[in-house]
């Protein structure tokens, strides 16, 4: 496992993401952006790390397209980082009305809650098990009407086949091939004096091939979560369910992300539970956050993965930092082997990691 290259490439989202439902501009146009990040890391569980007194790197590059040719909209996002490069999203879309788009091609997965289950360039647990700002190959409808959100989708595929684990969201790769999935969102925003409070409940269902066995198995996800915002303080809360039957009956599956692999525990409840506070200043504005995420396996002999963010994220104009301290319990990229698995005597790890990046 190349625990490097994650730490090279897990800002690649952040603020980058086009809206749910594009607005189409007054006269058709394309606007083609993207960002340039560096990126400072600290372990205290590498020797190596500590001896250099860290690592210093160039991230990533992206370069982004946004725009609508008479009626038909295209997004694309793709990526250049430490020896990778692949494509985040490129999706066709068309809008119906003020209230219905429907996109077509790598498009974001409508599960849990809408944007982000973190505040923090490291994600939540969820992202490292496959249901955090994940992108699949398919078919999306998303309907927003007044206070009520909805999102429908089938994906044929992952983005990319079970061979490689390059790419930038978390697939099962290897023997199993994710095929065939089903996902539906619905989210109800309850409008507050000073904010909001955001109700929803996502499912995702699909099937899981085998190559050796030339069989399926299948998979399903629940998920109910919440997202509060008062002011400038902000609440995310998610509980998350899933469980993966493979045709080879195993107790864990392969998982691939940004050239990194790793095992998770094929069935497994989570839970998430973030708090930030945003301040604005003459200056630019910060948002302090502590991101808690547990992971609890099902599975005899295993045991639970947890990861708690505690950062800052800094914004300048053009300019975002993130400042995160990141302690790890048997989790992946935290000193762990991967998500779920048994390994009593993991110690609790934890690692620096500094984020900057420029977006034009």
């Amino acid at each position: 496992m190349n625990k490097m290259k994650l730490v090279s490439l897990l800002a690649l989202t952040q603020f980058t993401l086009t809206p749910l439902v594009h607005a189409a501009p007054a006269d058709d146009g394309m606007n083609f952006g993207g960002f340039l990040r560096a990126n400072y890391g600290w372990k205290d569980y590498s020797d190596a790390s500590k001896d250099k007194g860290g690592d210093f790197a160039f991230d990533a590059l992206s370069l982004t397209y946004d725009g609508m040719i008479d009626g038909v909209g295209l997004s694309a996002d793709y990526r250049i980082a430490n020896g990778l490069n692949y494509v985040k999203r490129a999706y066709g879309y068309m809008n119906f009305g003020d209230t219905t788009q429907v996109q077509v091609g790598i498009v974001k997965v409508p599960f849990g809650k809408q944007g982000f289950v973190s505040n923090s360039y490291w994600f939540s647990t969820n992202y490292y098990l496959g249901f955090e700002d994940d992108y699949d190959a398919g078919v999306k409808l998303v309907y927003d009407r007044d206070q009520w959100h909805l999102d429908l989708a089938y994906f044929a595929s992952a983005e990319y086949g079970p061979g490689t684990a390059d790419r930038y969201a978390a697939d099962i790769i290897g023997d199993n091939e994710e095929s065939n999935q089903v996902n539906a969102r619905l989210v109800y925003t309850l409008p507050l004096d000073q904010g909001h409070l955001k109700l929803g409940a996502s499912v995702e269902i699909g099937q899981l091939y085998h190559a050796e066995l030339s069989d399926n198995g299948d998979r399903q996800a629940y998920a109910v979560h919440a997202d509060l915002q008062l002011g400038p303080w902000n609440l995310q809360a998610q509980v998350t369910d899933y469980h993966i039957d493979s045709a080879d009956k195993a107790d864990t599956v392969t998982v691939g992300v940004v050239g990194a692999r790793y095992d998770i525990a094929t069935e497994a409840t989570g839970y998430n539970l973030n708090l930030a506070r945003h301040f604005d200043t003459s200056w630019g504005g910060f948002t302090l956050y502590n991101d808690y995420g547990l992971v609890s396996p099902d599975g005899k002999g295993q045991d639970d993965s947890m990861q708690n963010v505690f950062g800052v994220s800094v914004n300048r104009g053009p300019i975002w930092a993130y400042f995160d301290y990141i302690v790890g319990d048997n989790m992946t990229f935290a000193g762990g082997p991967g998500v779920g698995l048994s390994n009593p005597d993991s110690p609790t790890d934890s690692r620096i990691n500094i984020n900057v990046g420029y977006y034009f």
